[in-house]
């Protein structure tokens, strides 16, 4: 047989047949067909997320997920890498790219732009509801109707503790989130894609969203209790009732920086009470590389908020 007439076996047939022999009990063999895996770099990352998914056999499962789970870390840190470039120019979207690679820690495969189109489209329903609406409260109460009551975007008080109240194509599938995913997800509708004055604000132990629109003074929403408005002396109240001090810098704006950086330090925090320390380390890497340094001065909150 010549050269020209040897048969080359596909490489995702070859994958296909390295997958099949994740099953083997003999070490040596798993070791041989795991490097072999790994030769072959992130491009078969969604296929081993696939076959993982959809495996019967759990040696050759936990083994596929071990090798997909080192790919998609070592994917993310790119992205995270060149995520930080963006943040530092201030680019409007980095919140909402930084959103989804966080959830793509939990979901690699997942369809980024179908959830962007979802984003989209609550951002048209939402115009819908508050057009003709002049009164800056009344703005306000329309758009807090709409999250909490016609879309019934709610805190996760049951389960606080779940990494998929941190990952936005859960919170937008399930409806439920903690409070500074609650508040992304309002932002990046009202705020980036309505122009509508809405910003985070990284309050100790509570994320909130900060509303400019009130000639008077900022007010401020509680998005995981459905939306409670607050004002600055019911921050001060709280913080004081928690035995934490209160600094005016508490209600200011929040840069897109700050929010992602607590919300990968409330998932560094989380996978540490689980006892996942591949996650934990995941994470604790991610925030490394937003941090560009191994100090800081950004607030690191105890619990998840």
């Amino acid at each position: 047989m010549s050269a020209s007439e040897e048969h080359i076996t596909p490489p995702n047939q070859e994958i296909d047949s390295l997958l099949s022999l994740l099953d083997d009990p003999d070490t040596a063999v798993a070791e041989v067909v795991e490097a072999r895996l790994r030769s072959h770099g992130n491009s078969i990352l969604h296929q081993l997320v696939q076959f993982a998914d959809h495996c019967n056999d759990p040696l050759a499962q936990q083994r596929a997920r071990t090798i997909a789970q080192e790919m998609n870390v070592a994917v993310l840190a790119e992205q995270f890498t060149k995520l930080r470039s963006k943040l530092e120019e201030q680019r409007r979207g980095a919140l909402e790219d930084g959103v989804f690679l966080i959830a793509k820690y939990g979901f690699p495969t997942l369809d980024v732009e179908y959830y962007r189109s979802e984003l989209d489209a609550l951002a048209g329903m939402l115009h819908d509801r508050i057009k003709g609406i002049h009164s800056p409260l009344e703005s306000l109460r329309a758009t807090n109707e709409f999250f909490f009551k016609t879309k019934n975007f709610a805190g996760n008080h049951q389960h606080f503790l779940e990494a998929d109240n941190s990952y936005i194509n859960q919170v937008l599938d399930r409806k439920l989130g903690i409070p500074i995913s609650l508040s992304v997800l309002y932002i990046l509708v009202a705020s980036h894609r309505l122009g509508l004055p809405y910003s985070g604000v990284s309050t100790p132990g509570h994320f909130l969203i900060r509303y400019d629109g009130n000639p008077a003074e900022p007010v401020f929403i509680d998005a995981f209790n459905g939306g409670v408005i607050l004002r600055e002396e019911d921050i001060k109240r709280f913080l004081y009732t928690a035995g934490l001090p209160y600094y005016e810098t508490f209600i200011r704006p929040a840069s897109q920086r700050t929010i992602l950086m607590r919300m990968l330090r409330n998932l560094v925090i989380l996978f540490e009470e689980k006892q996942d320390e591949h996650s934990k380390n995941a994470f604790d890497r991610f925030h490394a590389i937003l941090l560009g340094s191994p100090t800081t001065s950004e607030e690191k909150p105890q619990n998840p908020s």
